[in-house]
Formats: C-alpha cells, structure tokens, sequence
C-alpha cells in the first residue's frame, strides 16, 4: 500500500478549508494556485469529498475514483519538483487537498477490514430496536507492517508529527499491490495519534500495527 504522511499543503498558503481535517469544510472553486513554503519532490495528492472527476496539478490531469473509492491517494504520472502548485477540477468544489512523497509499506498477511458505527439504538423491555438519534458508520481496517518503516518514512513521520498526526489529520491511503486482497482501493482514514515503534536489532527499520479508521 501507500500513504502521505507528510501534506506539504499544511505549510502552504492554500485557503483553509484544503487544509481541514473535516471534509463538510468545502471550497467553492475549480481553480487556484498554491505557494508552498519551500520547494519539494511531489508525486501523489490526496482527495476528499469533492464532486469532481478530474483534478488536473501542474498540467497532470488524473481521473478520480467513483462513490466511495474516490476520497484517499492518487499518484502522478510524473513527479514534480516545485513550490508552486496549479490547482483545477472539473467540479464545482473540494474538500481536503493533500500533496506531497507517497510511501511505500508492504502489509503483513495479518489484516483485518470491517466497518464501525456511532450509533447508539435502544432495546426496549419488548425486544423493539429503537434506532439512536444520529450517528455515522463507516469503514476500518487493522494493517500491521513487520519491519517495513525506514528511515525516510521515519523522518516523513517525525516531519508531520507536532503539525498534523498529533492533531488527529487523517492520511490519504492507497491499496495499489494489496487491491486483490483488500476489499477497497483507496481510504481516507486516521489512525492513534500516539506513534510507538518496534526496532530492528541491527538496522533502521521499525514496525508498527495501524488501526485505519475512516473520516468524513
């Protein structure tokens, strides 16, 4: 699979709500350009909630997935090395945009996807379901990656730690090897905010069980 950690777009100037965890946070607009705060190796952007097909960066359009494989990653055709970022889509807004180095964690046999619910119904003295007042459901899935963080995903981490994961941002996830064997493509998911690493005995690589929780 692969995974942005790091969303170089947190250290642009792009308008807040590309920048908002919550994806009911929209721009109403299909083109924009976004200044970053230095100039990087790009090669993946990350979608939520947008009723685009199409998102076009830097001259590199991209169709996007459908229904629920649409919000998670998307890798360029090409990498680019720039500050400056042409934005455009072919809808009317857009959530949460992510750039930045996509990381490749090959996943352990050991997996399990499934759903969850906030929903809270009450049974009543009869056996009667009474359905909870609000609440969301949605997916999950527990990835354990066996000695598979190095030192460049270890520093993505470290980069993105006090700015974003500690703060709960969700990652932009993409099942590209794992599709045959994993029941979606893409998620857009968080994950425990506390990051705890198994070390290798004799090089630089760490382990670490992820419990991927989607976000809306």
């Amino acid at each position: 699979m692969k995974i942005l950690f790091d969303d170089l777009i947190q250290r642009s100037d792009a308008p807040m709500p590309l920048k908002s965890a919550s994806l009911a946070d929209k721009l109403e607009d299909d083109s924009l350009v976004i200044v970053l705060d230095s100039s990087y190796e790009i090669d993946c952007f990350g979608v939520g909630n947008t009723d685009a097909t199409e998102v076009t960066i830097n001259g590199q359009t991209i169709t996007l997935g459908t229904n629920d494989e649409k919000n998670g990653l998307y890798l360029l055709d090409t990498s680019l090395n720039t500050d400056t970022i042409n934005l455009s889509h072919d809808g009317t807004f857009i959530g949460r945009f992510a750039l930045g180095k996509s990381r490749s964690l090959g996943a352990s046999p050991s997996r399990e996807p499934g759903f969850y619910s906030t929903s809270s119904p009450r049974i009543t003295a009869s056996g009667q379901v009474i359905p909870g007042g609000g609440g969301i459901s949605g997916r999950k899935i527990s990835v354990d990656f066996r000695y598979k963080i190095d030192q460049e995903i270890f520093e993505d981490i470290d980069n993105a730690y006090l700015g974003q994961i500690s703060k709960g941002l969700p990652f932009f996830i993409l099942f590209d090897k794992e599709n045959h064997r994993f029941p979606w493509l893409r998620l857009y998911a968080s994950a425990d905010n506390e990051q705890t690493f198994q070390s290798s005995v004799n090089r630089f690589l760490y382990s670490r069980r992820f419990d991927f929780i989607e976000r809306f």
